[in-house]
């Protein structure tokens, strides 16, 4: 391994520990790291020097790459057609208890109402919960990262507009850029819809770049 893939590797050390964080409840993060390491070399392999985009911005969707590709392969969370009707059911049922007995209803509650143990359930929700993160990360980074990237460069320019924005906005770019919650997430946090946080967060990042502009 050569000196500057050395360094380059030791740089985005803290990028791809972040996005494999995202990830901490169901996998090893180590080996997401491993994973965002190879993404670093496979940028490293592309990125010409003279391409008016910094490595660690370059490097990004690499990483990303890599790691939701080594989760996709994993076949314990595999989702076939019937699981996801098992979900499906599991989210309807949920409603329909909740509406019968006008009260919150217990995980085993439903599952006993489906006929279905819980273990089997909770690797159901798991393996959906895992699809649902990396397919809303991917969405995330083709609708607007290979424009914003640049411009938020690692997430670091931002550090120096956030004590110009309100409470509100620097709550929400928080919890996106520093604190690595999904928007779904950071919907729930802050009581607002996800369409909701998607579009704010869009006029928060175009604010700021004709500010930098």
């Amino acid at each position: 391994m050569n000196d500057i893939l050395t360094e380059r590797i030791l740089s985005s050390s803290n990028l791809i520990y972040k996005i494999a964080s995202k990830y901490k409840d169901y996998y090893c993060v180590e080996d997401l790291y491993q994973a965002g390491c190879l993404g670093v070399i496979k940028a490293n392999n592309c990125y010409v020097e003279n391409n008016n985009t910094k490595f660690s911005t370059y490097a990004y969707k690499f990483i990303l790459g890599e790691i939701i590709d080594f989760i996709r392969k994993d076949k314990n969370i595999i989702i076939s057609d019937e699981a996801y009707e098992i979900y499906k059911k599991y989210l309807k049922v949920k409603e329909l208890l909740y509406s019968k007995y006008e009260r919150e209803v217990s995980f085993s509650e439903i599952c006993e109402y489906i006929g279905i143990s819980e273990d089997k359930m909770l690797s159901i929700i798991k393996s959906v919960s895992i699809f649902k993160s990396i397919n809303e990360d991917e969405n995330n980074y083709n609708s607007y990262y290979s424009d914003d990237r640049e411009l938020i460069d690692n997430e670091i320019l931002l550090q120096s507009e956030l004590q110009e924005l309100d409470s509100f906005d620097r709550s929400l770019i928080e919890y996106r850029y520093y604190q690595g919650y999904s928007q779904s997430e950071t919907a729930e946090m802050m009581g607002l819809s996800q369409a909701k946080v998607s579009r704010c967060e869009k006029l928060i990042l175009n604010r700021i770049k004709n500010n930098i502009a």
